[in-house]
């Protein structure tokens, strides 16, 4: 008898799935759908990471900015005059008094006041510059809440399930070659896991800089307003900054790990399964 024609994606139906056209119709369909699902998936994932890059790009630029805050140096210039003074006495002795070279510092720029009104115009834009990326990754988070939180959940199971296929493979029959096709779907599964993490780890490790990167600007030399409103964004800035999915899971390396873990634990449990069987 001839082999069963094989459909892209194993599914069962109440028809005869090897007559035509069913089986040219079903065919068509789930390549079709499989086509437009990984281009979807691609073009999330490129959208996300993109943002999330430009954040990361963004707080690094706001770091730069922070540290490079500093008072202008005051230019100092130095003015030479001759005083000659006669000074007659009671007794008509004439002394001649003559002062040279006497050095008084002459401010040639701006004033002290212009300086600490430029300094505290700068510290005003570099938060509000804070201000715009907390808005962006509060609708960055709002938008990955629930799509990369079923996506990662997704990846889990699919790590845990070309594991497990593979071993039972190899185990029951010794085939390689369709063992390989199993473990072939791993790099793509941890490629796309890990890219959403180590991004996430990026945005936190960028946003921990902001307050060393604000202690050392040029605060010392400062009016009491500049230090105060630096002490306040400091104080604003102390927690970083985390994408949050599923309202627990936050993205970073901790996370990455805790997806190997979540797969590994699935994997000794469809073990344990499939031993009782």
């Amino acid at each position: 008898p001839a082999a069963p024609r094989q459909l892209p994606v194993h599914v069962w139906l109440p028809a005869d799935l090897n007559r035509s056209p069913t089986y040219e119709a079903l065919f068509a369909a789930q390549s079709f759908s499989l086509m437009v699902l990984s281009q979807a998936t691609v073009c999330m994932d490129i959208f996300f990471v993109h943002l999330m890059l430009l954040v990361a790009a963004e707080l690094e630029v706001l770091n730069e900015n922070l540290s490079a805050m500093e008072r202008g140096r005051l230019q100092h210039g130095r003015s030479e005059y001759s005083e000659t003074t006669d000074i007659h006495g009671e007794d008509s002795d004439r002394s001649t008094f003559t002062n040279t070279d006497r050095r008084l510092d002459v401010t040639v720029g701006t004033s002290q006041r212009e300086h600490d009104e430029r300094m505290y115009a700068e510290l005003v834009k570099n938060v509000r510059h804070h201000q715009a990326v907390l808005r962006s990754v509060s609708l960055l988070q709002k938008a990955m809440d629930a799509s990369i939180f079923i996506l990662l959940f997704i990846n889990m199971a699919n790590l845990c399930g070309a594991v497990f296929v593979a071993a039972v493979l190899l185990q029951r029959d010794g085939n390689i070659t369709k063992a390989l096709k199993e473990v072939m779907l791993i790099p793509c599964v941890l490629y796309e896991t890990g890219m959403y993490c180590l991004c996430g780890h990026m945005i936190i490790s960028q946003s921990e800089r902001l307050v060393t990167s604000a202690f050392r600007c040029g605060w010392p030399d400062c009016d009491r307003r500049f230090k105060s409103s630096l002490l306040i964004f400091m104080m604003a800035a102390i927690r970083p900054l985390e994408i949050t999915v599923g309202k627990m899971c936050k993205l970073s390396k901790q996370m990455l790990l805790q997806v190997l873990n979540g797969s590994y634990a699935l994997l000794n449990m469809l073990y344990h399964f499939h031993h009782t069987l």
